[in-house]
């Protein structure tokens, strides 16, 4: 299929199966996309999280988190990145002006995650550090297959968890920096953040992504 094809797909599902059917056989497909599509579209503020792969898993991404909201055991939780995802989301979700607290994003992360559709570039397992030879490899051949996906999604707000450059280059190259670490592309903006499994504080990366946003909101205010 042409890239021309590719962006003419108007349907999430239909994507994701002509998308597997380009991967080579035997290699797993990770399907993933909105969490909850009824959470999704009662939510004010719409926002996507595109990351770089899963660490082994094969498994599909929704469901997977589906259950980890629901099951205490779920290795979603002993790591870093579904939870500071959580509390991102609730303070891009409920911003009023003002950056909502720390605190409030970890009581209320769940409620948020429920509403965020996430993604990942390469939808099969890496390992415990992207190759990032063959991963930006992995980006330029399927590059239209995921902007036509966030196409689809149709977030107001993308936070590209350590994803940036290739999001840049390869996929919306038309990005224009319009604050720090914000960008936009016609009515969706882009946050450029660390991975959130960085190794940083959890309170410095909350105000990379939402301070970041405020500051944007600040020096755009009619």
């Amino acid at each position: 299929m042409t890239n021309s094809n590719v962006s003419q797909i108007d349907n999430l599902e239909e994507l994701l199966v002509d998308w597997q059917s380009k991967f080579p056989e035997g290699l797993h497909f990770n399907i993933d996309g909105i969490i909850s599509v009824d959470d999704w579209e009662k939510c004010d503020v719409k926002v996507l999280f595109v990351l770089k792969e899963t660490n082994k898993a094969k498994q599909n991404i929704v469901s997977a988190i589906n259950r980890a909201l629901t099951t205490k055991k779920s290795g979603w939780w002993k790591g870093k990145v579904l939870r500071r995802v959580g509390r991102w989301a609730y303070g891009l979700q409920n911003y009023n002006g003002e950056v909502p607290a720390i605190r409030d994003a970890k009581l209320n992360l769940k409620a948020a995650i429920k509403s965020i559709a996430y993604i990942n570039i390469r939808k099969t397992a890496g390992g415990a550090r992207t190759n990032k030879k063959s991963f930006d490899a992995h980006a330029a051949e399927f590059a239209p297959y995921v902007r036509r996906q966030i196409e689809l999604i149709k977030p107001d707000i993308i936070v590209l968890g350590g994803t940036y450059k290739q999001i840049k280059k390869y996929v919306f190259p038309e990005l224009s920096k319009v604050s720090e670490r914000v960008h936009k592309h016609e009515d969706m903006l882009f946050i450029n953040a660390f991975h959130p499994a960085a190794v940083k504080q959890a309170s410095i990366l909350y105000q990379q992504v939402v301070g970041n946003y405020h500051n944007y909101k600040k020096e755009n205010m009619n």
